[in-house]
């Protein structure tokens, strides 16, 4: 069985650096690392990697996480023989034994793997973890706002996912390059993954969250107050995409749409740069309703 990492950088040297001393001693039959326009040296450091199976795309601008992943998918279909692509992050670690466990896994009728995804103490990290029911009528997503866990899978039991995060998803090749287009670049950061896997899943595709697959996210403990004020641009807008991108069939109703932007709006006066985040999330506002997709 043959695999392929892909791995999107993006500034994040040292980071990388500890990425690819994890990645390298796992035998991949390839690891493809998009470097999106890093200007931290990240350039001249991976040039001078000596490995067969490293593949270096350079891109000449920073197309983030969802351009980056579209570019990687786009040079597998074109020069890649393989049966699994691998897809996280440069602050991504994956454990040594991955291949090991992924051997095991029954993969019958899933055409996608999620892994489970913790932080540097071991914790989950809530922000990969996938939805195995999305809360889609009212009622479950009151429920959700204060019994989250009834729609999501048990850290340590494998079952059926209604989607994948872009750290530790495993998806199968023939798979992954014809569903490029539902890579949606132009969303930069952040849904990226989620509106990718609900594609697939209105096409009738299953996934499977196998907690033995281990990814370690090395992300760090910041507070609402501490998130950069232009993220709140991609949550925002973003996620009003979803109404553009999937019409009523959307994996968020209009009151989840609703609650989201509420906390959102609390996380922004929580925020040190309270004036230039509420800024940012009212511009977000103003581009999702007008359907505007371009990357800031």
């Amino acid at each position: 069985m043959r695999t392929t990492a892909l791995i999107v950088t993006h500034n994040r040297l040292e980071k990388l650096k500890k990425c690819w001393g994890t990645t390298s001693p796992i035998k991949f039959d390839n690891i493809i690392i998009v470097n999106n326009s890093s200007t931290d040296g990240t350039g001249l450091w991976l040039e001078q990697l000596d490995d067969d199976r490293l593949i270096i795309i350079n891109s000449i601008e920073n197309t983030g996480g969802a351009g980056g992943f579209k570019m990687g998918a786009e040079y597998i279909k074109a020069h890649i023989s393989t049966d699994w692509i691998f897809i996280y992050d440069d602050d991504a670690y994956p454990d040594k034994n991955i291949l090991d466990e992924f051997e095991k896994v029954d993969k019958t009728g899933y055409v996608a793997l999620s892994s489970r995804v913790v932080d540097p103490a071991g914790v989950d990290c809530k922000m990969n973890m996938p939805f195995k029911t999305l809360p889609l009528t009212l009622y479950q997503n009151i429920q959700y706002m204060f019994m989250p866990e009834r729609f999501l899978p048990e850290s340590g039991i494998s079952s059926d996912c209604m989607t994948l995060s872009f750290v530790g998803a495993i998806v199968r090749y023939d798979i992954f390059v014809k569903s490029i287009d539902y890579i949606h670049d132009k969303l930069f950061i952040y849904y990226d993954d989620v509106f990718y896997s609900y594609h697939l899943v209105l096409n009738g595709y299953k996934f499977k969250y196998t907690p033995n697959l281990l990814f370690t996210h090395d992300i760090p403990a910041t507070s609402c107050s501490d998130v950069p004020p232009w993220k709140k641009y991609y949550l925002t807008r973003n996620l009003l995409l979803s109404r553009k991108l999937f019409g009523s069939s959307t994996p968020y109703s209009c009151f989840s749409i609703f609650l989201r932007l509420i906390k959102l709006s609390f996380s922004c006066l929580a925020n040190k740069r309270k004036y230039e985040s509420l800024c940012f999330m009212l511009e977000g506002i103003f581009d999702g309703l007008k359907g505007k997709n371009g990357k800031r």
